[in-house]
Parts: C-alpha cells; sequence; structure tokens
C-alpha cells in the first residue's frame, strides 16, 4: 500500500490514542523503526498488520478500526493534503462519485507507482447511484465504507450509503454500494 494509508492509520492512533499506543503497535508489526512516506509503496501485509495489531491492542473491532481509518483518510489526510484536487473532481458528492474513475487516474500523476483500485459509477436515477468498487487487496469493505462516509461529510451531503454485495470477480475483490441522494 502507498506510503499516505500508513500515515492516516498512524495519524488516526496518535490522535485518537496516543504515541504510546502507536509505538506498542509498530512493535508488535515488527515496524517500529519505519517511517512512512507518501510517495513510496510498503508491502500490504505490513499495513494489514498495523490494523490488525491495531485491533487487538486497543481491543476495537477490525471493521471498526477500518471504517474510522477511512473516514480519517478523507477528512484530515485527503482535506489536509488533497483539498484542491478533491475539489477539483466535483463541487458534491454526487458528481465526486460520477468523476471517481478519473479522479485515480489524477492521482497517479502525483503518484505513479501507486496501485489503486478501480471504480465504475452507474447512475440508476437523478436520486440513486451504483458505485462498484474493485481492488486486488480482499477484505477492506469498511475501509471503503469508511472514505464514503468521509466524502459524506466533506461534500456535507444528506445520503445514505449502503454496501449492497460483496464478491469476488476474477482476481479482484468487487464491492457494490448503493448511494441515495
Amino acid at each position: 500500500m502507498h506510503g499516505v494509508v500508513n500515515q492516516a492509520i498512524e495519524g488516526l492512533i496518535i490522535e485518537k490514542f496516543g504515541k504510546e499506543a502507536w509505538d506498542e503497535i509498530c512493535v508488535a508489526s515488527n515496524c517500529q523503526d519505519t517511517t512512512f512516506y507518501n510517495n513510496q509503496n510498503y508491502s500490504d501485509s505490513l499495513t494489514y498488520n498495523l490494523a490488525i495489531n491495531a485491533s487487538k491492542i486497543l481491543q476495537i473491532n477490525l471493521d471498526d478500526l477500518l471504517f474510522e481509518f477511512g473516514r480519517y483518510w478523507v477528512l484530515t489526510i485527503a482535506n489536509e493534503k488533497y483539498n484542491a484536487l478533491l475539489r477539483s473532481v466535483g463541487t458534491n458528492l454526487t458528481d465526486f462519485l460520477i468523476q471517481l474513475p478519473n479522479f485515480h487516474s489524477r492521482v497517479m500523476l502525483y503518484y505513479p507507482n501507486i496501485i489503486p483500485p478501480e471504480f465504475k459509477v452507474k447512475v440508476i436515477s437523478p436520486t440513486r447511484i451504483h458505485l462498484h468498487y474493485y481492488s486486488k487487496r480482499p477484505g477492506l469493505e469498511c475501509f471503503v465504507t469508511g472514505i464514503l462516509d468521509g466524502l459524506k461529510t466533506f461534500f456535507q451531503s444528506d445520503c445514505s450509503i449502503q454496501l449492497m454485495e460483496k464478491g469476488n470477480e476474477g482476481e479482484y475483490h468487487k464491492i457494490l454500494f448503493e448511494v441515495r441522494t
């Protein structure tokens, strides 16, 4: 995963639970001397270990923690580092989601080594969107749900977001969300 994801995990843990908790999680994850850089890739297993060990050490359900990581990613990391980029994609949640497949193309200009997920958007009606998420990384539905919830807050949208189905499509893990505005 890209370093900025690990930075989000680190930032959330330190902000909510303190530096000592983060240090304990790093020791348990075998990365106590690691500094996470934005433009560097880290093994997916390291990121998963950080989340799993944080869940155990902090005694928080892993799905709840992943959801909070997703919200933190949007509302803190992306808001601070990529606010102009987020706003350039759309002025509201619906427009942003419709343009989401193009958003990662822009992100890849900043980080050419990133391996982003893929999104497909289907407008069902003026108030319903189906968002298809595809990733080679399993188990991230709560993280993505947290990201969507964070985007809902970021764009001050009064909508509902529902995970409709999840499964596999070839080598990809697929999640279908419905967004109702």
